[in-house]
């Protein structure tokens, strides 16, 4: 073999010789000798092993000599007289897991791999580390428990499926959970440290079954791909939910990462969150990463706001949805009921799949959805009423509310019906925005601004209807809606920006809806005038911290018809000064890349493929400054749904048959399972042509330059 011939001479010594040819007796040669004499025959190089082994320095002569492998740290004899480098070979070639020389002998087999791109076929080679990870992440992405493993049907199917995979127990598979979610966040880090870019926060605070506190912390970011990313960060307890412990809490999360840029914190509209912002704010000048005086930092949930305005509507009309709201319970109160609801909705020909879902009385968006339902099956409802006697002798028993009993509200009567539709149309404009607004994959910062519009001349279409009922429902959310939204200081001046940085609106649409929010015209042009400032002040900010990245502008640009002038015409000064004065409107200065920005036309409207991230890859070159800022304002959340999304996948972790995990190990699992559905990082940033261009005439200058010297 190739690693007996790199042992060293102990392992294969010279023939002994014969009588006749007795060696010389040894003697020392004199000191006095020349010293090309007393060299030494050359010995052979030593062995490669030894650049994956270290030797270990013996205590004593007596000492046996050993090695240690630099991968594994598993220890071998390495006596230079009694022991060779094959045993050092077979373990790096075949023991060792992390040594780079390991190589699978075995057969490798072929298989198709990415159907939906055409199904490559690959060489697959069996490995236990990669099965061994495959498994652990199943169980994160697909919420087991780590005894799915120890499963008598899990593990008669991998034995058949491939019986040289030994089956890690459920002890290991929370070792190997937590070493994977160390693993990853490390690499997540790394990202988050080097990127130069800010990142936008959302958090909230959720109780466990096990009555536990938890607090999760979501960051949001654009790479240099100009991919929105979202990454829970934290996932921990909390003591209680004061606004100084949030903000503490928060720090604590921010150092462990090693983040200090933070550009906004989303959060809902809890008082004690006013608390976590206002100490943030503090730590944030101290660490000298504040922009501004902290004023754009706070950003409440839109989400939010809209279902306090939409609740506050639903009072109006309560008895009609909760006549509705008790038809749903009846039916799904047995199977016999349902099966009774489904042969009426037969008899009068309505779609049998469709089943009216039961809504969460906290959450408007699922009894909106339940009425709409509900509106599909009314002919069913109503002959249910005709052919059921049980369910009118449903309606006329009495339910414990508090203290009292009550009467149940209903049957629905057909003005509850049409109160219901007039109501469900009503509310599907704030459902639809409900939804834009809780977009964590694509931008929600630019949505506010058209949404709050559109609110605003819903409700005030509906304070003007002939109908009551409607017109005091419209009332209340306007009453609401004032509170949050009534003063144009009360939203965040970001969402203004987001619309000026997407290239289809600008700047003239921001006028057009501060016309809407703001009753005079001086407000109007004062407002309009203190976000341009904001724009310009965010656009310096950014300017200073990368310098390099600045363009320098110089001139001005004049219209068409103040460039070519007759010669005729230029000798009547009367027509010089007009000449003048017409250059003085049509000459626009260009300052910055705002200017640059602003001056160019819009994009179409219509275009329904249009897609903003995109459109600034492709024009970051042109503003390298202006798209740092589009970056994080783009990255910034209208809502918290980012952050309670994490709590839905809380509630199946922690369910009553996992309550004994420790914290720590639902945080491991709630962190991992959001990392390893996402997205990965662009980690390289493609050159635009105007790099390649620079690079390319730098490399003319320096050939030039080298032959020049030769």
């Amino acid at each position: 073999m190739e690693a007996e011939s790199e042992t060293p001479d102990s392992t294969n010594p010279p023939p002994p010789l014969a009588p006749s040819q007795s060696a010389p007796p040894q003697s020392e040669p004199p000191k006095s000798a020349p010293s090309t004499l007393g060299k030494r025959k050359p010995c052979k190089n030593a062995s490669g092993v030894w650049d994956h082994f270290t030797k270990i320095k013996c205590e004593n002569e007596t000492s046996e000599a050993r090695c240690i492998c630099k991968y594994c740290k598993k220890d071998y004899a390495c006596d230079g007289k009694r022991n060779g480098t094959s045993t050092l070979w077979h373990h790096l070639r075949s023991q060792c897991k992390s040594s780079p020389l390991r190589h699978e002998k075995r057969q490798k087999v072929l298989s198709f791999v990415g159907q939906a791109k055409g199904g490559n076929l690959v060489a697959h080679a069996f490995s236990k580390e990669r099965c061994r990870i495959a498994c652990v992440k199943m169980i994160i992405r697909d919420e087991l428990p780590f005894s799915h493993v120890e499963g008598i049907g899990f593990r008669e199917f991998l034995k058949e499926a491939q019986p040289r995979f030994d089956l890690p127990s459920r002890t290991t598979i929370a070792r190997d959970v937590w070493d994977l979610y160390q693993e990853e966040k490390a690499k997540i880090k790394s990202v988050l440290t080097h990127n130069a870019q800010r990142v936008s926060l959302t958090t909230d605070t959720w109780t466990s079954i096990q009555n536990i506190n938890y607090m999760v912390l979501t960051a949001h970011f654009i790479d240099d791909d100009w991919v929105l990313h979202k990454r829970i960060l934290n996932f921990c307890v909390i003591p209680n939910h004061k606004g100084d412990t949030i903000g503490r809490l928060v720090e604590a999360c921010l150092n462990g990462w090693g983040i200090d840029k933070v550009f906004t914190i989303s959060v809902d509209n809890a008082s004690s969150n006013d608390g976590c912002i206002s100490y943030m704010k503090k730590r944030l000048e101290k660490w000298n990463s504040l922009i501004g005086d902290g004023s754009l930092l706070h950003v409440r949930c839109c989400a939010h706001i809209t279902n306090l305005i939409v609740t506050d509507g639903m009072k109006e009309i309560h008895q009609s949805i909760e006549s509705i709201r008790n038809c749903a319970k009846y039916i799904r109160g047995s199977s016999q009921r349902l099966e009774k609801f489904r042969a009426c909705l037969e008899m009068e020909k309505v779609d049998t799949r469709t089943m009216v879902p039961l809504d969460v009385c906290t959450r408007w968006n699922s009894t909106y959805m339940m009425l709409e339902s509900a509106l599909k099956l009314q002919k069913g409802f109503e002959r249910m009423e005709e052919d059921d006697s049980n369910f009118l002798g449903y309606f006329e028993e009495y339910e414990v509310h508090g203290k009292e009993k009550k009467k149940r509200v209903g049957p629905p009567t057909s003005l509850d019906w049409d109160n219901t539709k007039v109501f469900v149309k009503f509310l599907k404009k704030f459902y639809d925005a409900t939804l834009r607004f809780s977009a964590s994959k694509t931008v929600s910062s630019n949505a506010p601004l058209h949404e709050i519009c559109s609110f605003l001349e819903e409700i005030d279409t509906m304070m003007n209807v002939d109908d009551v009922v409607m017109c005091k429902i419209a009332t209340m959310m306007k009453r609401k809606f004032d509170k949050y939204w009534g003063n144009v200081n009360n939203i965040n001046k970001l969402f203004f920006v987001a619309v000026i940085l997407d290239p289809r609106y600008k700047m003239e649409y921001v006028e057009f809806c501060l016309g809407d929010l703001v009753s005079d015209e001086n407000g109007v042009n004062d407002m309009s005038l203190e976000i341009k400032t904001l724009l310009h002040n965010l656009y310096d900010y950014y300017r200073k911290q990368n310098p390099a990245a600045a363009q320098v502008f110089h001139g001005n640009v004049e219209s068409e018809g103040s460039l070519h002038v007759n010669n005729d015409v230029t000798k009547s000064s009367r027509l010089q000064k007009f000449l003048k004065s017409r250059r003085d409107k049509d000459v626009v200065e260009i300052r910055n890349e705002i200017d640059k920005y602003l001056l160019e036309p819009p994009v179409n409207l219509t275009n329904d493929e249009f897609k903003l991230l995109d459109w600034w890859k492709e024009n970051a070159t042109k503003f390298p400054i202006l798209s740092n800022v589009a970056k994080d304002v783009f990255a910034v959340q209208a809502s918290t749904v980012a952050s309670e999304c994490s709590f839905s996948t809380g509630k199946r972790v922690v369910d009553p048959f996992r309550s004994s995990l420790t914290p720590k190990t639902v945080e491991a699992l709630i962190c991992c399972s959001d990392w390893l559905r996402a997205e990965e990082f662009s980690y390289y940033k493609e050159p635009a042509l105007e790099e390649l261009d620079f690079y390319q005439a730098l490399e003319k200058v320096e050939k030039g330059f080298l032959s020049f010297l030769h």
